[in-house]
């Protein structure tokens, strides 16, 4: 039986599959853009995965960034250290000319004030910022690391060994050019020199340091204390206090040796730049700079003697304890100080990271800056056997130690003490800057890795969502001309009141 169509329906019909035309066709000009996915519903699976790979992308962006700004933060850190290393070889070549016999005073104190504006410069160019932010703070990056005091104080005068003292006193080959060894310099009321190991409690004569090891290296002695025990007293060690060492003696009083410093610190008699404290751990009545040393190569003696040279004079007699062990003989000793100017970092010791790839932070590849430790490293006042916490400016005070010296036209000391100084100054800061060119190669190959990454993710999104180009020409250009034939076949059928309308 033949169904009729009303009017009604089949224009309903015909307007449904005009709208479906018309959709098809705004679809595809929306794909002209050259994404076929738009909304979750256009391919729900392609979308999941589209997102990843967008977030990917993102992600990867953000490590770019990361990686940018660390580069720029490093190469300004290098520009700040390759200056600061000039300085410190025209500083090390100003100190091997004040070492010059032939050098007066006038040459010396022209020589000094060269040194001084060169460790200003250093100063300055160590407070380099990148905009708002200084480069060699630690994470204090606000704040100005060093500061160069207007005013002179009483600073410890260290004794810095060369490459064969190193080798000879602490017993192995120790690199100058990276570390600086040293001992505390003390004076008797005679004017005699002493220096104080504050590793073992070692006291050396100036004469044993700058001669008699040499001595003792060419007879080929490889322990420093004669295992004859007549050599060697121990003495009793439980009487001494804080401040008191027990001292024993190598040969021909060239040498004595520390038993055991007894709880000697550093930190008790100086801060950690080395500046002389007012109190002292040896009690009241006893000045700052002072410490007691009981001497075993200086004996108490009986006041009276029984015994007699051949001349009739009496025969000094040794006192002893009750165990028959000789009592020595106590000494004041003084440390020696020098006069100069100090610098203060301000700083701390927390290193900036900036993340440059997924995953946990390491630390250790991901810092991009150096601290005034990394810059200055440390000496004897401040470094791990001193009691005392980091300066973070050691080796810039040990730079105007040397250039007091130079001032007072202390020539000997400049030949010795003063080369040393320089050249591991100079080699501190060549190892910091070493250290920050590593870094920044590291973060330029992880630069290149993230561009590569990123074309990577790029051809992942387009594969995933990228329109056909030929694809969709042809499909456009069909949908237009059924849409178009819709249009004029619903011209011609329909009646013309509702084909107007349409």
């Amino acid at each position: 039986m033949p169904v009729r169509m009303s009017s009604t329906q089949f224009m309903f019909n015909y307007q449904h599959s005009l709208n479906r035309a018309y959709q098809k066709q705004t679809k595809l000009f929306e794909d002209a853009d050259g994404n076929s996915i738009h909304r979750p519903s256009d391919d729900s699976l392609a979308y999941s995965q589209l997102l990843r790979y967008q977030n990917s992308l993102d992600e990867n962006a953000q490590y770019r960034r990361n990686v940018d700004n660390a580069l720029g933060w490093m190469n300004h850190s290098n520009s700040a250290l390759d200056h600061i290393s000039e300085i410190m070889q025209t500083f090390t070549g100003k100190t091997v000319d004040a070492a010059n016999d032939s050098n007066n005073e006038s040459d010396m104190m022209a020589i000094s004030k060269e040194m001084m504006v060169q460790i200003q410069e250093v100063v300055s160019t160590a407070n380099s910022q990148e905009g708002d932010r200084y480069l060699f703070s630690g994470q204090r990056d606000l704040t100005k690391p060093f500061t160069l005091s207007d005013h002179e104080v009483d600073r410890g005068l260290a004794k810095t060994l060369d490459n064969s003292q190193v080798a000879f006193f602490r017993g192995k080959n120790v690199d100058v050019q990276t570390s600086v060894t040293q001992m505390l310099t003390l004076q008797d009321d005679d004017g005699n020199t002493y220096y104080l190991d504050t590793l073992d409690g070692s006291l050396y004569t100036k004469q044993f340091m700058d001669e008699g090891y040499k001595d003792a290296v060419a007879l080929g002695t490889s322990k420093l204390i004669d295992e004859d025990p007549d050599n060697f007293i121990s003495g009793n060690k439980e009487q001494f206090r804080i401040g008191y060492l027990d001292v024993g003696i190598y040969q021909e009083e060239t040498l004595s040796q520390v038993g055991n410093p007894t709880g000697f610190r550093v930190s008790d008699y100086f801060d950690n730049r080395g500046i002389l404290k007012d109190d002292t751990p040896m009690g009241s009545g006893v000045a700052a700079n002072n410490i007691l040393m009981q001497l075993q190569n200086e004996f108490q003696y009986e006041e009276e003697s029984d015994e007699y040279d051949d001349e009739g004079n009496p025969i000094p007699v040794v006192k002893r304890d009750e165990n028959g062990v000789p009592m020595h003989a106590t000494k004041v000793l003084h440390f020696t100080t020098i006069k100069q100017q100090i610098v203060d970092y301000a700083g701390d010791d927390r290193y900036i990271s900036m993340v440059k790839l997924n995953g946990a932070a390491d630390q250790t590849s991901d810092t991009v800056n150096a601290t005034g430790f990394d810059l200055f490293g440390t000496d004897i006042f401040d470094d791990d056997n001193s009691g005392n916490e980091r300066s973070g400016a050691a080796m810039l005070n040990q730079m105007l130690t040397v250039q007091k010296q130079v001032e007072n036209a202390n020539m000997k000391w400049a030949s010795s003490d003063g080369i040393t100084v320089a050249k591991v100054s100079s080699s501190t800061i060549t190892f910091a800057e070493t250290r920050i060119g590593t870094r920044a190669q590291l973060y330029e190959s992880f630069a290149t890795m993230l561009d590569k990454q990123e074309d990577n993710i790029t051809d992942d999104i387009t594969n995933v969502s990228a329109t056909d180009v030929a694809q969709l020409a042809m499909d456009l250009m069909t949908q237009q001309m059924l849409y178009n034939l819709s249009l004029s076949m619903g011209g011609r059928i329909l009646p013309q009141t509702l084909a107007d309308y349409l």
